[in-house]
């Protein structure tokens, strides 16, 4: 997926679809998965193109969208195994006991984090680093930063 005009509209109307209890596509149906985990993106998604700026949701703010976006992409890689060494940083990750959407979350900000990096910079995305940091994530980490936050 990409952050473009097509992917909102997608989004959107998969949100749609799912209130209204209509069937999805394969790809549509990674999106109302993405949704059935973040409730409270639910009232945003009636705001139509709104939905796609930042707001304030749970005293963080957050857009929808690019949540949306990345949780999709990385779903992706891991159900695809493209690049594989992403599902084996999810299987790893779960395995040490981590809660599987506090997994997607830190493969998410890792993602994210370089995907936004090198978009501003005007460089390629880097797999091999995306690969190393991926390679250094533990459970650990994830447990001392939310005791930090």
């Amino acid at each position: 997926m990409n952050f473009d005009k097509e992917t909102q509209v997608r989004i959107l109307r998969v949100a749609a679809d799912r209130e209204q209890g209509r069937p999805v596509e394969q790809l549509d149906e990674c999106v109302a998965r993405v949704m059935d985990m973040h409730p409270e993106f639910d009232e945003i998604w009636k705001q139509g193109e709104l939905a796609t700026y930042p707001q304030e949701i749970n005293g963080q703010v957050v857009s929808p969208f690019v949540h949306t976006v990345l949780h999709v992409t990385v779903d992706q890689q891991i159900q695809n195994e493209d690049p594989p060494f992403v599902s084996e940083a999810y299987k790893r990750l779960s395995e040490q006991g981590m809660d599987d959407h506090e997994v997607l979350h830190a493969i998410i900000a890792v993602y994210a984090d370089l995907y936004f990096t090198t978009f501003r910079r005007g460089k390629q995305f880097d797999m091999l680093d995306y690969q190393s940091r991926l390679s250094y994530l533990s459970y650990e980490d994830a447990e001392e930063e939310a005791e930090e936050g």
